[in-house]
């Protein structure tokens, strides 16, 4: 493969095979960690990546906040480049869509800038349309509340208050933290769902709860914190579990401080 020096946009600035190529792999990397990837994932797809493109060397340490990598070619051309992850949601479209482009590129790897061109395609899609997560949320709040043992006013209410809660976080609340999200989504599903049981008979409080709360639950980011720790990345398996632990405790702290203002499950 022809080895070239990349210029940028500033004369004084060039940019080297080995820049190019780590800087690739890492937005590949920086992309699988926003979608919730596990790290040895993250890791491996960076370092196979490198290694594709003609990497002699391949050094890679990430975390959830982080990744670190730098890379050294045959020739000895050397690159070391950091990225900050500010934050990371379970895209799993995204992550397959990531996973495909990175085993394309280990079996027949095509230029940086074919490369370059597919991770930006799939990191900013063509809009969703908000009605189709409005709607994934009032199906699933509803199935849950009669997977747990609901009637059918549980499920209708539990559909209305899951649709309630996402249209608040996806609005009002999309540029807020996601401790304050959380915070504020669990304490108005729970209020909503005292409120549906104190003014409709028949209902089961903690029926509709519970399938709420299952918009909240980060089940991913917990099961992921697990995979790392039993993977051998404690530093970041550890703050994962920390951080879903948090979340939880977050979103219980919201319920009861509704269910604190009734006086109690009606």
């Amino acid at each position: 493969m022809d080895r070239k020096i990349f210029t940028e946009t500033s004369p004084h600035t060039t940019r080297t095979y080995a820049d190019e190529v780590l800087c690739t792999a890492l937005d590949i990397g920086e992309s699988l960690l926003e979608c919730g990837a596990e790290i040895q994932r993250v890791e491996d797809t960076i370092q196979r990546i490198c290694f594709s493109y003609g990497a002699d060397h391949v050094e890679v340490f990430a975390i959830t906040a982080m990744i670190t990598a730098s890379v050294r070619m045959p020739d000895g051309d050397y690159a070391s480049q950091m990225r900050r992850v500010y934050g990371s949601s379970n895209d799993f479209r995204k992550l397959e869509d990531l996973n495909a482009l990175s085993r394309t590129v280990c079996k027949e790897p095509p230029s940086i800038e074919t490369v370059q061109k597919r991770i930006h395609e799939i990191r900013y899609p063509e809009k969703q349309k908000p009605w189709t997560v409005y709607f994934g949320a009032l199906i699933a709040t509803s199935a849950f509340a009669i997977f747990f043992g609901g009637n059918w006013k549980d499920a209708v209410a539990s559909g209305l208050i899951g649709l309630l809660m996402q249209i608040l976080g996806t609005t009002l609340l999309s540029q807020t933290g996601p401790f304050a999200k959380t915070l504020v989504s669990s304490f108005v599903g729970g209020l909503l769902a005292e409120l549906a049981v104190f003014m409709i008979p028949g209902m089961n409080v903690d029926k509709i709860m519970i399938a709420t709360i299952m918009l909240l639950i980060p089940g991913g980011a917990f099961c992921n914190s697990l995979r790392d720790l039993f993977s051998g990345d404690t530093f970041a398996g550890s703050a994962r579990l920390v951080q879903s632990i948090l979340l939880a405790l977050t979103i219980a702290s919201g319920f009861s401080i509704a269910i604190l203002l009734f006086g109690g499950v009606v």
